[in-house]
């Protein structure tokens, strides 16, 4: 469901759907909800464009943050992309990320801040 959404809003948008762009997409379908981290992503594109840089990466993940289709967060000094756009908790316990949506804990958040909730990372032990 993300991929088909994601291959559209690029589209819609002008973006070319060249092999690798539709690599990356599919790889972040495989491998969106465990957060992968950018050398992650790049491993796992590379088994099949080994020439794929971490500059081309980097600037297709940042043209998927700008269409809405991902976040980029930073964990334990690596960024990671989040698929899981909506508003939600990544409660986060090791290399462990498990995703929590539950509209009250983000509303609560945001009448306290003042702002707009995207992602609220929670270290538990």
């Amino acid at each position: 469901m993300w991929k088909e959404r994601a291959l559209k809003k690029l589209k819609e948008s002008g973006y070319k759907l060249t092999p690798q762009r539709i690599k990356l997409i599919d790889v972040l379908e495989e491998m969106g909800q465990c957060h992968p981290s950018l050398n992650d992503l790049l491993e796992e594109i590379q088994k099949e464009f080994p020439t794929m840089s971490f500059s081309t990466l980097y600037s297709n993940l940042l043209i998927l943050k700008k269409l809405g289709l991902v976040e980029l967060f930073s964990l334990g000094g690596e960024t990671r992309v989040e698929v899981n756009t909506e508003p939600h908790l990544n409660i986060i316990e090791g290399e462990n990320i498990l995703d929590v949506n539950d509209p009250e804990i983000i509303e609560i958040l945001q009448r306290k801040t003042g702002r707009k909730i995207k992602l609220v990372n929670v270290l538990v032990e």
